[in-house]
């Protein structure tokens, strides 16, 4: 029998918790508790399988809740609980805590607090086949399949994670849309435009090499067409390499705002330049506003104001600092993307 903890300081959600958990069949146990303290004193003296903890509490922050249990566990899935206005918060612990599904209080039916108990459990199966699958082909005779199955295996796994990342990301950005109240209309371009921004960061983290001269290369293929009256340019400032990481980091941020800008505006006049700083490779980008007989590509300004800023928040939510000043005739949008 599996075995689930859940801290919840929350009365109200704690209450909604306990009695969804006692109403239907189950194939765990569980203990409720409103004190991380006890969370981590079950952890420490019992097997936990999944340990889910609402990122709001009083004596510490979720994130560092999650890093003890990582540290205590690294076996137990973790599972984070979070109101859904706190999406820049939530995707910073998913980063750095490693947490597997994000629940979005209240919990109001059965499906939403057992899905992703299901799915954590199925995934620490997953986990632990691969892990022994791959200590039998470590067991092999011929380093050449050996090396072959265990590529294979890390290559599933890391694909399955990027799947739960692009389904939490979804859950949460969907949730905020639905939750504003939108014309229909607009509510449905603002789920395609993110649906676009999610695909794109994971094709981002998964296909690119990491290097600028191959960035650049995409991007100008990609986006400057001087025939069709559309142009960037990207510039670096400095001699080192970027990081890898980060450089693909900044790929995504530049598409995002090509993006954006392409979907609102239409036609458009895009230079970017990175810059080095201590701690942060600065991305400043200027765009051009349409000239003087242009027509916007999107004829709503509600509609373009909105998905200037789901672009600001799509950028922010990682973590990164963005700043996007208007001018007369441009808009200027300054990033940090901090060193690892």
């Amino acid at each position: 029998m599996y075995f689930v903890v859940i801290v919840e300081p929350e009365e109200v959600n704690a209450e909604r918790i306990r009695a969804i958990l006692e109403s239907v069949d189950k194939n765990f146990e569980y203990e409720l508790t409103s004190l991380p303290e006890r969370g981590i004193e079950l952890v420490e003296n019992r097997k936990v399988d999944v340990f889910i903890s609402s990122l709001e509490l009083a004596v510490m922050t979720g994130a560092e809740l999650f890093s003890m249990i990582e540290m205590i566990s690294p076996e137990t899935v973790r599972v984070a609980m979070t109101n859904p206005d706190r999406i820049e918060e939530t995707v910073a612990c998913m980063s750095q805590c490693k947490t597997f599904k994000v629940i979005i209080k209240p919990c109001r039916v059965a499906e939403d607090l057992l899905e992703p108990i299901n799915a954590s459990i199925s995934y620490k199966e997953m986990r632990e086949k691969v892990r022994a699958e791959e200590e039998n082909a470590n067991m092999g005779f011929f380093n050449t399949e050996r090396d072959f199955k265990r590529l294979l295996l890390s290559w599933r796994e890391k694909f399955y994670s990027y799947q739960r990342v692009e389904a939490v990301l979804k859950k949460i950005l969907y949730t905020n849309i639905e939750a504003a109240g939108f014309d229909p209309s607009l509510e449905a371009k603002l789920k395609s435009w993110y649906d676009w921004v999610i695909k794109n960061y994971i094709k981002a983290m998964i296909d690119s090499d990491g290097q600028f001269e191959t960035a650049e290369k995409k991007l100008i293929t990609a986006y400057h067409q001087p025939e069709e009256g559309n142009y960037f340019q990207i510039k670096k400032e400095f001699e080192e390499e970027i990081l890898p990481e980060q450089m693909n980091e900044i790929q995504f941020i530049l598409e995002v705002i090509l993006a954006a800008y392409q979907k609102c505006v239409g036609k458009y006049r895009i230079a970017a330049i990175i810059e080095n700083a201590d701690r942060a490779y600065i991305l400043r980008v200027a765009c051009a506003l349409p000239r003087e007989g242009e027509v916007f590509a999107e004829p709503d300004a509600g509609t373009r104001k909105a998905i200037a800023k789901a672009a600001e928040e799509a950028i922010a939510a990682f973590d990164n600092k963005c700043v996007m000043i208007e001018r007369e005739k441009e808009i200027l949008v300054n990033v940090a993307v901090c060193k690892q």
